[in-house]
């Protein structure tokens, strides 16, 4: 079994970058980064075939819910939840649909997301309270 450098972590030069921050926030910052590091890596492992099924599913769903909100009276606590909700959903379509080769598929979803992006802050403005 072979072992790719490119996949292991210095931990002397996150020690250093420890010892020379002396910052109260470097815990937070590393785990961030960390966090990131994983999302990305988890990203590059999909294939073009997996992005583009839990694309459609994202965009089923969030369709779905955008129907039912619309039926749906809601309050002011309500409607900021899933405008956060939607907006976050958009964020993320946009940003697994960037990683798609150029075409037709790709500019639907971020297309969608866009719709979406816009749909949720027309919520998180009011638009749809009662």
């Amino acid at each position: 079994m072979r072992i790719d450098h490119k996949n292991l972590i210095d931990f002397n030069r996150i020690i250093t970058e420890i010892i020379v921050k002396r910052d109260s926030k470097v815990f937070e910052d590393y785990l961030k980064e960390a966090i990131r590091e994983l999302e990305s890596l988890e990203n590059l492992k999909q294939t073009e075939g997996e992005k583009v099924k839990y694309l459609a599913e994202r965009l089923e769903f969030s369709l779905d819910l955008l129907d039912k909100i619309a039926k749906t009276p809601l309050n002011f606590s309500s409607s900021q939840t899933l405008a956060d909700f939607l907006l976050s959903q958009a964020f993320e379509m946009e940003k697994i649909a960037e990683s798609l080769p150029e075409g037709a598929l790709k500019n639907l979803f971020l297309e969608s997301a866009i719709y979406l992006g816009v749909e949720g802050q027309k919520i998180k403005q009011g638009f749809y309270q009662a």
